[in-house]
């Protein structure tokens, strides 16, 4: 069996599973809600708040999966649902704004398996066709850039922007904000 290197949930109740050799799965949470009868697995933030090391995954409370049974019931995945693995840092609703009166959110979002692994954005009005938009930075890219720091602010992570400004390796740091939000997410 091999041993997990690193767990990364996702915005979809699921968990990006790196295993030793590089190899990584895709764990949908609702399989163990369902045959371990863990009914809180269906709030993002009490599946988010997860700690990990090779051979398993704990959550409060005293549930574990441990890595047999989470190779087991995982799919291999790679390509583009790869990079399609997002975790949200932060959110917020600024509203009331110049632009919009109920709906201003700022979000910014780690993309762990991309080239460009931090994504700043706003949605403006929601709905279907709403305004707004994002944008994809590498870290280089993101602490050159200007406003960033704002952007973590209106989006409810500045505590996240020590972190960054003083990072100089992305791996690193994304692996330390992903235990961050884990960590955060005992707390909502």
């Amino acid at each position: 069996m091999p041993a997990l290197t690193n767990v990364i949930p996702n915005e979809t109740w699921q968990l990006a599973l790196e295993f030793e050799g590089q190899e990584i799965r895709l764990f949908d949470a609702s399989i163990a809600r369902a045959e371990k009868d863990w009914p809180e697995f269906a709030y993002p933030h009490k599946l988010k708040n997860l700690t990990f090391d090779a051979q398993q995954v704990s959550w409060p409370g005293g549930r574990v999966l441990d890595a047999a049974y989470l190779y087991e019931k995982s799919k291999p995945i790679e390509g583009w649902a790869l990079q399609r693995q997002v975790l949200r840092l932060g959110y917020k609703n600024q509203a009331p704004t110049s632009q919009h009166s109920s709906h201003h959110v700022y979000g910014v979002w780690l993309c762990p398996f991309r080239e460009r692994a931090f994504e700043l954005g706003e949605s403006i009005g929601g709905g279907h066709a709403d305004t707004g938009g994002s944008s994809g930075f590498s870290l280089a890219e993101l602490q050159g850039s200007r406003g960033w720091q704002h952007h973590f602010d209106l989006s409810d992570c500045a505590w996240a922007v020590p972190l960054v400004e003083t990072a100089s390796d992305q791996a690193m740091l994304l692996n330390v904000l992903i235990r961050a939000v884990c960590r955060r997410a005992g707390t909502l």
